[in-house]
């Protein structure tokens, strides 16, 4: 008997092993993922107040994807939601701005949804 639960357990864990690991294949630990994720702020040369922004995945290595939609969220009450990670925008006045970008990080049936921050200065 004691041979034949031993059996048991090591076919059990051979082939009940890879049905386990495709479900923890689609979990994402966003506090971890978040810190792959990045907004990129780069102020025109010719017009001070005019910033492009890039909303950026810099794992490329662990199979997740960006959403294309990300919103945006300038700190001057204006926001956008951009289908490209890509947008600008113009300010009408100097000042300190915390730019916001919400996001959605999928891989495979997972999702997670968060915001990252940025704090820019507008001359």
């Amino acid at each position: 008997m004691k041979y034949f639960i031993s059996v048991a357990l090591f076919v059990s864990i051979i082939f009940i092993q890879p049905g386990c690991k495709s479900v923890v294949d689609d979990i994402i630990d966003c506090s971890v993922e978040s810190g792959f994720l990045s907004i990129h702020a780069d102020v025109n040369a010719v017009n001070p107040k005019l910033v492009n922004f890039e909303f950026v995945n810099n794992d490329k290595e662990s199979g997740f994807t960006l959403d294309s939609d990300i919103q945006w969220d300038f700190g001057d009450g204006n926001t956008v939601t951009s289908t490209n990670h890509k947008t600008e925008h113009i300010y009408a006045d100097s000042g300190d701005y915390k730019v916001k970008a919400g996001y959605t990080l999928r891989r495979g049936d997972a999702t997670c949804t968060g915001t990252k921050e940025k704090d820019i200065v507008i001359n």
